[in-house]
């Protein structure tokens, strides 16, 4: 079985690899036992479409006519195959390139898309004439196929007679629904051979799609019970997509699932619900949807590239997998300047969640690792959360990425701190402003603010420190964003409800570089509690705390300048609101795990507003870990360990 791991891309030629891909499409469609999984195929198509996109492997769908004993029949009706993409952004995209939208008729019978599921199946060409079936053909290379009437007759879902008034072709899937694939399995069980195709010395089907294969071309045309035909498609066409739907079922057929959907979040909507829960339930294997144009005078307008219709796109679920390939790598600069780089990867479901972005880290990784655009990667999810790359599967492309030397949103040369490049622009740089003021909204729990109205609220000159968010009018918005003045009043109300503030709130909400949420308490805490004492704290004077080096000193004291305006103008904004001091959490530390009835961000508040500490993992220095359900975390499991006391939030308040 071909991988991913088991290839040296960097040194296979794009013939070499051509010639691959062509056996293994032999294998896929002739029923003998597959050489690599889909996904592997699809990525080594990526990657040689990149490299070559005139192979001869991009002129033809199906497979070319290999020697499978059948007689060759030419098509009536196109048997085309379907262009595709991966992901919500790349659908729209697709049919903006082809220019329809503005034609797309939003109302009346013709317009919008039909959206189907896509079949992991064989497509089947039925021809009619009045009324008779004359012949059913197997799409092989969209032009020419294998003539199978013999086995296609004995199918679920077979329509023998039609009409007489009718003359056309259907196009079919062929497919074995889940429960008739289980039972295939019961027969190898029993250890009878008829499942064996003539010559593959197999005995068995590795999957419903190969079975189908292989059934449909059986010699002996036995089992072909065991297939069913799902019509997908009607030649001569009608108006519209949806007519097609309507006399497929009139003539008897057994039609795929459809929606006539009139915008694009209908369609993701519907692809999500079929990715997270229908795709499991549903009778027969299925890799994705097939979103078509309605209008099939319109969609014959845009014809066919390569034997691949303009006017439809099969938009693929993301495989299963811990490896995809890298398709772009973006330096993000955040809101205190750090340079992260982050990949973009073809969507894969990994650990329950579909991944399309990895974090890099650091540029040392990106060298360490000899990480580049187009590699294969392995990926996994530390924590089950962030997505990262592990290692470097396949080499593609030689070397690793450009690592930039100027910083990409301000053009600043960037510095090097420990692992990381920064952009020391802070004043200046757009990026690490409008990611700062977004901190400040997520920091206050301000909702509402999209980063997109953020940015056109600076780009219009109506924000430029955080406390100018407390002077902006629901018209402010409204005509800015097209939120609308409901939309525009809410945020204004959320923004107004944080006008009294902790002065620890203040400072944390300044997002001040190196001083953390729990080095602003602490010195609260000390007696640095105005916001006179902190704005013109001295390096001596942080010396004289526990915790506190010349170097994080300096740091703090930096930070504090560099956003003593931002400081300043929260201030000129919100009241302090004066909080006594308690202490009975004095010299305790906490961790807190698992599900909590509040913001977790509260609960830390609480704690380092009665002196206590909150720490992100267990030891033995730790007071309290607070959980209100027993679990098999490592915070949980160690504290129980090392006989830490575990309370639970009602617990909790009784310390205070």
């Amino acid at each position: 079985m071909v991988t991913l791991d088991s290839l040296d891309l960097e040194k296979t030629s794009t013939e070499e690899l051509g010639e691959l891909l062509i056996t293994a499409k032999k294998a896929y469609y002739t029923g003998g036992k597959p050489i690599m999984d889909d996904h592997t195929y699809d990525t080594l198509e990526d990657i040689l479409l990149q490299k070559a996109p005139y192979h001869r492997l991009f002129k033809k769908v199906g497979h070319p006519n290999f020697d499978t004993g059948w007689a060759k029949r030419r098509h009536v009706m196109p048997m085309g195959s379907q262009n595709k993409v991966n992901n919500f952004k790349d659908l729209v995209h697709y049919f903006e390139l082809k220019k329809v939208l503005p034609l797309l008729v939003k109302g009346g019978d013709k317009g919008g898309f039909i959206v189907q599921p896509k079949c992991d199946g064989i497509s089947l060409e039925i021809i009619y004439k009045n009324g008779e079936l004359v012949e059913a053909i197997t799409r092989g290379d969209g032009e020419v196929g294998d003539l199978v009437t013999q086995n296609v007759v004995k199918m679920k879902n077979m329509v023998l007679n039609l009409p007489k008034n009718f003359s056309g072709s259907i196009r079919c899937e062929i497919m074995v629904t889940k429960e008739d694939f289980r039972k295939l399995n019961q027969l190898v069980k029993k250890d009878t051979p008829a499942l064996s195709r003539e010559g593959d010395g197999e005995g068995f089907y590795s999957n419903p799609r190969n079975a189908a294969s292989g059934l449909s071309q059986r010699l002996d045309s036995k089992l072909s019970e065991y297939c069913s035909l799902y019509a997908v498609d009607l030649y001569p066409y009608p108006p519209t997509e949806n007519d097609k739907i309507n006399t497929l079922e009139k003539l008897g057929f057994t039609p795929v699932e459809s929606h006539l959907f009139s915008d694009f979040s209908q369609i993701e909507i519907l692809f999500q619900e079929f990715l997270t829960a229908k795709r499991l339930s549903y009778p027969f294997e299925i890799d994705g949807l097939i979103i078509k144009l309605n209008d099939t005078v319109l969609a014959q307008k845009l014809g066919s590239k390569n034997n691949r219709p303009k006017y439809q796109v099969a938009y693929k679920f993301p495989a299963s997998s811990d490896s995809t390939q890298i398709k772009n790598i973006v330096w993000q600069v955040g809101p205190l300047g750090t340079i992260t780089p982050v990949a973009e990867v073809e969507p894969i479901e990994l650990s329950g969640a579909i991944v399309t972005f990895a974090s890099l880290a650091n540029h040392n990784l990106i060298k360490q690792k000899n990480i580049n655009v187009g590699d294969i990667v392995k990926l996994s999810r530390r924590g089950d959360v962030i997505p990262h790359i592990e290692s470097v599967i396949t080499k593609v492309n030689s070397g690793h990425v450009t690592i930039p030397t100027h910083c990409p949103s301000c053009g600043t040369l960037l510095v090097v701190e420990n692992k990381f490049l920064k952009c020391p622009n802070a004043s200046n740089c757009l990026a690490q402003i409008l990611g700062s003021l977004k901190l400040f909204c997520s920091t206050l729990e301000i909702l509402g603010l999209s980063d997109k109205t953020i940015a056109k609220l600076y780009q219009a000159g109506r924000i430029r420190l955080p406390g100018d968010f407390y002077k902006l009018k629901p018209d402010d918005i409204a005509t800015l964003d097209n939120l609308g003045d409901k939309s525009a009043k809410n945020i204004i109300n959320q923004i107004q409800t944080k006008k009294t503030l902790t002065l620890k709130q203040v400072f944390d909400a300044a997002i001040i570089p190196n001083f953390s949420s729990q080095r602003i308490q602490q010195l609260i805490t000390a007696g640095f509690d105005t916001p006179e004492k902190l704005l013109n704290l001295s390096t001596e004077q942080l010396l004289s705390l526990k915790g506190f080096q010349k170097t994080l000193a300096k740091k703090i004291i930096d930070g504090i300048v560099l956003r003593r305006s931002w400081i300043k103008s929260i201030l000129s904004q919100v009241s302090i609101v004066e909080t006594s001091l308690m202490t009975s959490l004095l010299n305790q530390t906490f961790v807190i795990t698992g599900e909590l009835s509040q913001p977790r961000k509260n609960l830390v508040d609480l704690i380092e507003s009665n002196g206590g500490k909150v720490a992100s993992t267990v030891s033995g220095n730790t007071s309290y870990l607070i959980c209100n359900q027993p679990s098999n975390s490592d915070k949980y499991t160690t504290a129980v360990k090392l006989g830490i006391k575990i309370i639970n939030e009602s617990d909790f308040q009784k310390l205070l």
